[in-house]
């Protein structure tokens, strides 16, 4: 009676279940409102929800959904968001961004409606690819010259007139370096990804430099405009603060730097900080009066169409509505970091009564955009690279140029992936032959059942699976397929953004055993491993032989002992962050006690970067394992102490004799997962250095995140994780094998 109830009752959920699956996607295709998707990085949002409602009021039936991005995640997420179909209908990216979108073929082809506007806006090149246009440029940003008024007048130098020349530039910096305790000439940007060859290149496409020739089919970094360039841009490392880009920034809304190069972002960063800052604006110096261009790094946001859009039509007007001068004009005025790409914006009223906002926009007509290349975010980490060489370890500016040019031209005679196969067919392939196998075995298994169980009918077996079904398809779906999907791509080339894959077999695994960023990635992870896993593993066994003793407050001990790990790492990384900056309480202590303090920080030295992290991670993770230690020791018997004690045996000899032996598999426990985590170690590296300065702190993890989520080799990610998996189980079964042979010479 029970088991066809039951038979009916699954027979009826199932149906409901595939009414509503069939149903649910015509009633979206026939409702008559069209929503579009609109991701957004930086405008914010009440002046973004302001210019949608109009566009809404224009456009009856239209409604348009906001998602707001930041520039630290935006790319990520829209990476993700393209890799699983799930993309917006419109798109806001960064300029450097969309020629890897474009080449991968999943923007929409807009040649042909936005062609007529490319005389009225700025900045079309990052948009354009093998001719043709895949988005519209919409809001710019660029760099100018920030300079501190007072400390100019101090240093005997015009307050009204910034430099203008390299000659001027140098000279100012040196007459304002040290003119009061703790100020700086001028502001050096590293430990970043993209900040130290944003504020150099300047320099370089001013005096007719590149990176890549106009056909961008070869690297010309080492030619004579980037060497001098960069023979320029050293010189000016006596008179300046070495930091990143935000500390740089802070120290001149402070007073304490005179000249830096810098974003629009800062004018409203100065008057929160330090509303009595006299300060001024200019154009980047030329090479000469008479020679180059006060050239300047174009950034900005393109909007662009995902080709799975199915509102293209609408998305294209929203697009030439947001560009529109009126309405990007309203962005402005509600940021005043931003510049439009109208070019007739220039005559607005706002920009005739903000001097220093007109200066952006003059600003933006000298400036020069990337190389529009689909592996420039590959690129520009060796430019970096290149920067940081020079600047932090004096490299000469010839050989880091010259190393550069070596790696960017391999980047460059790389052959883009044109995947054979979808990994959508590849996986279904692989999906049916594993659901054969599975029936295939079902059959072959019933054939051997005891014959009782071979009459047993197909309804009372399938109220069996029916119970087993939501487990096995939560392991299936979110732990098998992801499973065998990484086994698959980590044999083939794979392009995230199309999902189109090439096989080819142990390459990806050959080729990254020979990488030397891999390698000295595995180095440093094996040297955080060695350096924080007997500390970490000595400090929590000390705290949990404490706390087992009967004291006051034993619990208030081990809360405090243990908030560290309940706390979030990314907080405990920015804390760390600021106690290791410049001015921080780290440098304050080593002042006081007249140690000498790392330059030009912890964690922009290449030899300390890593140890500060460390230092942190013990910190942070002792307190796990003082609470498995803790759990053992109470697990002693006493009685065990208590005969120790009669044989005459002290503390220490308890502590070697008794406690250690009974706590030997707790100990193995702790080792195994603490080597897990530390071989695993990313948060702390993405939040605190991002694998900088000059791969110092480049983690295999790290590694794999640049190579996958950057480069957009997921292929090769994929490998880099299976080669950390092998490396991680020989580490563990090596250590089950050392503990194991201590329990035998024990016995």
């Amino acid at each position: 009676m029970i088991q066809p109830l039951m038979r009916k009752w699954f027979l009826g959920l199932a149906t409901v279940l595939l009414a509503a699956a069939l149903l649910t996607p015509w009633t979206a295709v026939f409702a008559d409102e069209v929503t579009l998707d609109f991701w957004e990085l930086s405008a914010g949002e009440d002046i973004m929800r302001t210019l949608l409602d109009k566009f809404e009021s224009q456009h009856p039936g239209v409604h348009v959904r906001l998602q707001q991005l930041s520039w630290d995640y935006g790319l990520d997420k829209m990476i993700t968001a393209v890799a699983a179909g799930n993309a917006p209908d419109v798109c806001d990216l960064g300029t450097d961004w969309v020629p890897k979108f474009s080449s991968t073929g999943v923007l929409r082809d807009l040649t042909e409606e936005l062609a007529p506007l490319k005389d009225q806006y700025f900045l079309w090149e990052p948009v354009t690819y093998q001719g043709r246009l895949y988005g519209a440029p919409w809001l710019a940003g660029t760099r100018v010259l920030f300079y501190n008024r007072d400390l100019f007048a101090k240093a005997g130098l015009n307050p009204d007139r910034p430099p203008q020349t390299w000659a001027e530039l140098k000279e100012a910096a040196a007459k304002v370096q040290g003119i009061e305790p703790g100020v700086y000439g001028f502001g050096i940007f590293v430990g970043e990804p993209y900040a130290p060859w944003q504020q150099f290149m300047p320099f370089a496409w001013g005096h007719g430099g590149d990176v890549l020739s106009r056909d961008l089919t070869r690297c010309t970094v080492d030619e004579p405009p980037m060497v001098e360039a960069m023979e320029f841009y050293r010189s000016l490392k006596p008179y300046a603060i070495v930091d990143r880009q935000p500390e740089v920034n802070q120290l001149f809304a402070n007073g304490k730097v005179g000249i830096q190069i810098s974003g629009a972002w800062n004018f409203a960063l100065i008057p929160r900080m330090n509303p009595t800052l006299n300060f001024g604006v200019g154009l980047l110096p030329r090479p000469s009066a008479t020679e180059g261009t006060p050239a300047s790094f174009a950034g900005g946001q393109d909007l662009v169409v995902l080709k799975t859009s199915r509102h293209p039509r609408e998305a294209l007007e929203l697009i030439q509505f947001l560009i529109a001068e009126e309405h990007a004009m309203e962005i402005v005025r509600a940021q005043r970091n931003v510049v439009p790409t109208a070019k007739s914006a220039i005559h607005d009223s706002y920009y005739q009564s903000h001097a220093e906002q007109r200066l952006f926009f003059e600003q933006v007509t000298y400036a020069v955009a990337p190389p529009s290349h689909p592996k420039w975010v590959e690129m520009q980490e060796h430019l970096t690279r290149a920067v940081e060489e020079v600047i932090l370890n004096d490299r000469p500016p010839r050989a880091a140029l010259a190393d550069a040019k070596r790696r960017i031209e391999a980047i460059v005679a790389e052959q883009e992936v044109h995947g054979r196969l979808s990994d959508t067919l590849v996986m279904l392939a692989f999906s049916v032959s594993g659901l054969a196998l599975i029936v295939g075995g079902w059959i072959w298994a019933r054939r051997r059942w005891p014959a009782h169980r071979r009459h047993q009918t197909v309804g009372e077996l399938a109220t069996s699976y029916a119970f087993v079904a939501p487990w096995l398809a939560t392991f299936i779906v979110f732990g098998l397929f992801p499973l065998l999907h990484s086994i698959i791509i980590s044999f083939s080339r794979y392009n995230l953004l199309n999902s189109q894959m090439q096989f080819v077999g142990l390459r990806n695994y050959f080729e990254i055993i020979r990488e030397p960023d891999f390698l000295s990635a595995l180095g440093h992870t094996a040297f955080f491993a060695l350096g924080t896993i007997p500390f970490t593993m000595t400090i929590a066994l000390f705290a949990a032989v404490l706390i087992n003793r009967k004291i006051p407050l034993k619990g208030l001990y081990q809360a405090g002992l243990f908030l560290p790990v309940a706390t979030s790492v990314i907080v405990i990384a920015t804390i760390f962050t600021y106690l290791y900056s410049t001015d921080g309480v780290v440098n304050a202590v080593f002042t006081w006690l007249g140690w000498p303090v790392p330059s030009p920080s912890w964690l922009l030295n290449t030899k300390w970067a890593l140890p500060a992290i460390m230092i942190m991670n013990v910190w942070s993770s002792f307190g796990y394992y003082m609470v498995l230690f803790l759990a053992g020791l109470q697990t002693i018997p006493d009685a065990l102490y208590e005969a120790a004690a009669i044989d005459g045996a002290n503390e220490w000899q308890q502590f070697w004799h008794v406690t250690l032996p009974q706590l030997r598999p707790i100990v193995l426990l702790a080792v195994v997962i603490n080597t897990i985590h530390t071989f695993q170690v990313f948060p702390e590296i993405f939040a605190m250095t991002q694998g900088g300065p000059l791969g110092a702190t480049t983690t295999v993890v790290w590694y794999l995140y640049e190579t996958g989520f950057h480069r957009f080799d997921m292929g090769r990610a994929a490998a880099v994780g299976y080669v950390l998996f092998l490396i991680i189980m020989l580490f563990s079964l090596l250590q089950m094998r050392i503990f194991r042979m201590g329990e035998e010479a024990g016995e």
